[in-house]
């Protein structure tokens, strides 16, 4: 089997479940990135949008419009420092917790969907050679990067070749 096949088949499966990780953040009434940030602030209640930009590594302006949306639909809430009147606190509202765990519940059943009919001994299996493969392309700017890490890399370098271009 050539190479390009098995590519091809991660790549549909990357695309296939990009799709499908959509349409369930369609139907919640989400947008992709909105759950990771939902899921920040719940876990740390009281942060600061510089906090969520700098832990999702995005930029401070992205952070606000998400963090605007989220607001204005209900799922977060900002409050004045007590201490800073410059500084809002982020808080996630029951709304927001309920639409996180729907978010959980959702991408469940679709990594369950997924694997169907797959041992234990292949999800192994496979874990392992995504892992090999990871390592094989990783160097010491990606190694030890998050997913969300990972994203902002990537996107940053499709944004300097768009400038270049």
């Amino acid at each position: 089997m050539e190479l390009y096949e098995v590519v091809g088949s991660i790549r549909r499966l990357e695309l296939m479940r990009r799709i499908m990780s959509r349409r369930l953040l369609s139907n919640l009434g989400l947008h992709p990135g909105q759950p990771p940030m939902i899921e920040y602030v719940i876990e740390h209640p009281g942060c600061t949008q510089k906090n969520v930009a700098d832990e999702l590594d995005i930029t401070p302006a992205s952070a606000a419009s998400s963090l605007k949306r989220l607001e204005k639909a209900g799922i977060i809430r900002r409050e004045t420092d007590r201490n800073d009147c410059r500084c809002n606190r982020l808080y996630v509202t029951e709304l927001g917790i309920q639409k996180s765990r729907d978010a959980r519940e959702a991408f469940n059943a679709l990594d369950i969907r997924m694997f169907e009919g797959i041992s234990d001994d292949e999800r192994v299996m496979y874990k392992q050679l995504c892992e090999r493969m990871f390592e094989n392309m990783a160097d010491e700017t990606t190694r030890g990067l998050t997913i969300c890490k990972l994203h902002s890399a990537a996107d940053n370098i499709f944004s300097q070749q768009e400038e270049d271009n």
